[in-house]
């Protein structure tokens, strides 16, 4: 039995289409808890000193948003099935990129076939046509 997952993403949330020798789909979606916002007016102002430490709160932020990311990445990684053999991720945001890095840092993901493609926002139909589009075209057919 061969499985194929799709992952349209962005850094809202994951769509996994996995599709069992390329006909029967199953869907899961992953939302994320990635902050979204510019400024939390409790905190201190960008640049602003606390005693005789000069706050940078942009580079603190920023930083508690990559954990965010890695954190949401990690658990798209463990909704993925341990036996799938190819893994296509598409979506309109750069998160796909660093969602395939984090991918590869995993020992199980290195044999696995994996690809990336730039895509829009998608429907649910249009997300698994897309997948079922991908595996047929590109001679993954089971």
């Amino acid at each position: 039995m061969k499985r194929q997952v799709g992952i349209w993403m962005n850094t809202n949330r994951a769509v996994l289409v996995s599709l069992m020798d390329g006909k029967e789909e199953q869907i899961q979606t992953i939302e994320s808890l990635v902050e979204q916002r510019a400024h939390n007016p409790r905190e201190a102002k960008p640049g602003s000193r606390t005693g005789t430490v000069l706050v940078d709160v942009n580079k603190k932020m920023k930083q508690r948003k990559n954990q965010q990311l890695r954190e949401f990445y990690e658990k798209v990684i463990h909704s993925i099935n341990p036996d799938t053999s190819e893994i296509y991720i598409f979506g309109p945001s750069n998160a796909k990129k660093h969602f395939e890095k984090e991918l590869k840092k995993h020992a199980h993901f290195c044999s696995v076939k994996l690809e990336t493609e730039t895509a829009d926002k998608m429907t649910h139909p249009q997300m698994i046509a897309q997948v079922k589009k991908h595996f047929q075209h590109n001679g993954h057919k089971s």
